[in-house]
């Protein structure tokens, strides 16, 4: 799993059991919104704090928590480029890339947009997808 040094990982949660399906909230414009987000749902339903880091080529906090054993990045909201325009999405994670290129391939097909970035603290490649029907995907896969 790819874990560079400005990663914080608690270990508190499996996050090496593949495929894993996720969810992501894009929260806000700033990271003082996204970290005020995070600790309403610790205090709220006990959430975890798993990593918390910021892609290389800028100061974005994402913060991967688990709340009641579901894993759930808080990343930027609409401010961010490539995101999507909801507030939810959907994530899966990968570890073998064979098996995220034939998810990402199958769920582009006739997709509203698609495209790959990365790498990043997170994913050594990222697949966003808006599938035909308007929702979100973010495919990782982790080396």
């Amino acid at each position: 799993m790819y874990k560079p040094e400005n990663l914080l990982y608690t270990g508190e949660t499996d996050m090496e059991a593949y495929p894993k399906f996720t969810m992501s909230f894009s929260i806000g414009s700033s990271n003082k919104e996204r970290i005020e987000a995070f600790e309403l749902y610790q205090r709220a339903f006990k959430a975890k704090k798993i990593l918390e880091s910021t892609p290389p080529d800028n100061d974005d906090i994402h913060i991967m928590m688990e709340i009641y054993g579901q894993e759930i990045l808080i990343g930027p909201g609409k401010s961010m480029g490539t995101g999507f325009q909801g507030v939810l999405c959907c994530e899966v994670r990968y570890d073998k890339k064979e098996d995220f290129w034939e998810a990402y391939n199958e769920i582009g097909k006739e997709a509203q947009s698609y495209h790959t970035e990365g790498p990043y603290p997170w994913a050594a490649i990222l697949g966003l997808v808006v599938d035909k029907f308007g929702i979100g995907w973010a495919l990782y896969y982790n080396e």
